[in-house]
Parts: structure tokens; C-alpha cells; sequence
């Protein structure tokens, strides 16, 4: 049965394809024959011609077609998740800070703008490197996230304060992806907003370890 639909078509396609080379052939003929045809024919007349003979000729089962949708695809996409987090890593900063000084449960404390984004860099390499790990690869522990626990913690932070942080830290984060979304593999991006969000929290669980282990040390003093 399957032998039979896949010799119909490929004669549909034979057929088809028939059709479209006497039409460029006439076409052609036209430009040269008629007195109301003298110019070249129009970009749109060979456009469409082009992929009507492109349909005609391409193979009979589907994959054939779905290959080149997926290579045209692949033609598009400029970077990666992680790549784009690199490169857009200072403007990415620059936003996180914007959004943490309009919140006045973390401006309370008062830091240089040094200060305060002085974690994100090691953050986000970390980030960065989680993305680019391979599939079911073990992630490590970020020790920056720990090292930030701890300063914070020096700082006047408190646990929720560091939970706040972490919040503008994901969304400006997804919020860079947004501004570049042309340019990624859409089927791929919704596997790394997971990546980021496991990251982050596993990030943010270390910072707070940190910052109570740190209340609890001085508690014990």
C-alpha cells in the first residue's frame, strides 16, 4: 500500500515538475516573441516559479522537506543561551542594578554600585558554564554563590533580601533572552529557562546556607 502512495506521488511530482519547465520554457519564448513582453520577467513571476519547481522537485516522503526546514532553522540562529549571556553580560548588569534601586527593601542598605554588583560576574560565569554543560553532566556547587552568602551577610543582609536579589537576578536574566529572542533556537530555549531556573535556586539555597551559617557562627561566639 505504502509502495503504491509513494509511486502515485513521485508521478504527481513527475507530472508537476513536467508542467513547470514548459511554463519557464513559455515564459522565456514571451519575452522574446511578444510585442507586449519585451522586458525581462518580473522578480515575482521567477520567485514563484522557483518554488513551485522547488516543491515539485523536492523528494517524495516528508523528511526530506523537514530536513531543509530544519537546516533553514539552523541558518537563522545566531547563538545559544549561554552565548548571548555572554555577550550582553554588562548591559544584563546594568539592568539588575536599574530594577534593584527601585526596591527600597534592598536601597535601605547602602552600597556603591561596585558593591552591590560585585557578585553578578561570577554569577552569571557560572550560570554560563551550567549552560554549557553537557547533557545529565553532575552540576557543581557555585562557590561564588557561597562567597556572596557570606559578604552579604558582612553587609546587613537577611535571608529574604538575598531572596529578592535573586528574583531581579532571573528576571533580568530572561528579560536579555527576551530582547534577543530572534536569535535563538527556539526549540532549544525553553530547555535552557530550565537550566537557569535550577541554577539560580541552587545558587540563591548556597547563598543563604552561607549567610545563616554565618548568623549561626556568630550566634555561637
Amino acid at each position: 500500500m505504502l509502495e503504491l502512495e509513494h509511486s502515485a506521488m513521485t508521478g504527481r511530482i513527475s507530472d508537476a515538475r513536467t508542467e513547470i519547465e514548459a511554463r519557464l520554457q513559455e515564459l522565456e519564448s514571451r519575452k522574446f516573441s511578444s510585442p507586449l513582453v519585451q522586458s525581462e520577467p518580473t522578480f515575482l513571476q521567477l520567485s514563484c516559479f522557483d518554488q513551485l519547481f522547488e516543491i515539485a522537485t523536492c523528494d517524495a516522503t516528508h523528511e526530506a522537506w523537514h530536513a531543509k526546514e530544519y537546516h533553514m532553522m539552523e541558518l537563522k540562529t545566531v547563538a545559544s543561551v549561554a552565548d548571548i549571556l555572554e555577550r550582553e553580560l554588562q548591559p544584563t548588569i546594568a539592568e539588575w542594578l536599574r530594577r534593584v534601586n527601585l526596591i527600597p527593601e534592598l536601597t535601605d542598605i547602602r552600597l556603591s554600585d561596585v558593591d552591590r554588583t560585585g557578585h553578578l560576574p561570577k554569577l552569571y560565569h557560572d550560570l554560563i558554564s551550567r549552560l554549557r554543560l553537557a547533557k545529565d553532566a553532575h552540576p557543581p556547587v557555585s562557590i561564588a554563590a557561597a562567597a556572596h552568602g557570606q559578604v552579604r551577610r558582612a553587609q546587613g543582609y537577611s535571608a529574604s533580601m538575598l531572596i529578592e536579589e535573586s528574583r531581579v537576578f532571573q528576571v533580568t536574566t530572561f528579560g536579555t533572552l527576551h530582547l534577543h529572542q530572534c536569535e535563538l533556537d527556539q526549540r532549544q530555549v525553553l530547555l535552557d529557562v530550565m537550566v537557569i531556573a535550577d541554577e539560580v535556586d541552587a545558587q540563591l539555597m548556597e547563598a543563604v546556607r552561607s549567610l545563616m551559617g554565618a548568623k549561626l557562627a556568630e550566634a555561637a561566639a
